[in-house]
């Protein structure tokens, strides 16, 4: 049964499979040497809709945080709010942004959501905020609560291979996601002792 044709089909397979790794190896290169960097950049030129003034944090790593200058009031607490995105070869490669609005320890890492702590009381208010909010509004960007540091997480999709179609995800992201800006900044406030 081995012949001429088996000899062409095993060629012919083994090309494609090398063509495929190569594309691979590009993607993967392009999301390291570009997607990385320039996410942030974009955002500066091209802002989200809306008010807000954003922090573009993460620069040159396969995640990237993005935060309104609202936020910045829960860094005196030891909070760290803002919402996360992965420039990742496996993103570029398949199309898909994953956006997530996330509560960090701001301080020592990790936060501790067991029941009673700061940092659970802080994302149980934001989360009671923004279930009213969703309700009440009917014009909350599609998405789903997490749990733990990820309060909310959504998903867009993008031309696969295409930097400036991510850049471009992230952006609606962004603007999309900016109704929720005042929601968790009240609840930011909230939490801060009060001054005399």
């Amino acid at each position: 049964m081995n012949g001429p044709d088996a000899v062409d089909d095993a060629s012919y397979y083994l090309d494609y499979e090398m063509q495929v790794d190569a594309t691979r190896d590009a993607v993967a290169q392009l999301a390291r040497d570009v997607l990385q960097y320039e996410w942030a950049d974009y955002l500066r030129t091209y802002p989200p809709a809306g008010p807000q003034t954003w922090e573009h944090l993460d620069s040159g790593k396969p995640w990237g945080r993005v935060m309104p200058e609202a936020w910045a009031v829960g860094r005196d607490e030891g909070f760290d709010l803002h919402f996360e995105h992965y420039p990742d070869p496996r993103a570029l490669e398949r199309g898909h942004l994953r956006f997530e609005l996330h509560l960090e320890d701001g301080v020592n890492g990790d936060a501790d959501f067991s029941p009673g702590t700061k940092y659970a009381t802080l994302r149980e208010r934001i989360v009671d905020r923004m279930v009213d909010y969703v309700v009440e509004s009917g014009d909350a960007p599609e998405g789903d609560f997490g749990v733990g540091r990820t309060i909310w997480s959504a998903d867009y999709r993008f031309t696969a291979g295409d930097t400036v179609a991510y850049y471009e995800a992230l952006r609606t992201a962004l603007s999309e996601h900016a109704v929720f800006v005042g929601v968790v900044t009240e609840a930011l406030e909230a939490e801060r002792p009060t001054r005399e």
